[in-house]
């Protein structure tokens, strides 16, 4: 196959340069230098190497939790739904939760005490039928219990 494609190459290259040279009007009536033929091993056999591509400038990303955001450890953190639990300033908890299209979410206390600290979420998915768009967002719900979180597990629950 490649053969062949050198071949036809070869053979375009050829008749093109014999019609440049048979003359027609316009053409000089006699040339002193020969016709340029290439010859199939002549062709070059790879292409070549495409200019380097410049990399996309940092930033910040898109999904996930802020860099800047101090996440609460795996281990202080019981999630039943999928979200994630940042320290926020004073006393605020800032629960984390990616949503699409239409959805609207909430997160409320349900429950404190020395050991622990119980945050309800509700995501509500809007109005059957209606269009939404294709879409994630990423949300931050604050939550301010009474006290810092300090070594309390933070447990999270879908309502």
């Amino acid at each position: 196959m490649k053969n062949a494609a050198k071949t036809l190459g070869a053979g375009l290259v050829l008749a093109a340069t014999a019609a440049c040279g048979a003359g027609g009007p316009g053409a000089p009536a006699n040339t002193s230098t020969p016709p340029v033929v290439t010859t199939p091993s002549a062709l070059p056999t790879s292409l070549p190497a495409s200019p380097p591509v410049a990399k996309p400038p940092m930033s910040r990303p898109t999904a996930g939790p802020p860099p800047s955001d101090a996440m609460l450890p795996p281990s202080q953190v019981e999630a039943k739904v999928p979200a994630q639990v940042s320290a926020g300033t004073g006393t605020t908890l800032n629960v984390h939760v990616e949503i699409s299209g239409c959805d609207e979410a909430t997160a409320n206390l349900a429950e404190q005490n020395a050991r622990r600290v119980v945050v309800k979420i509700k995501i509500d998915h809007g109005d059957p039928g209606r269009m939404c768009p294709q879409v994630i967002r990423y949300v931050v719900l604050p939550v301010r219990p009474a006290e810092p979180i300090g070594s309390r597990t933070v447990v999270l629950e879908g309502s």
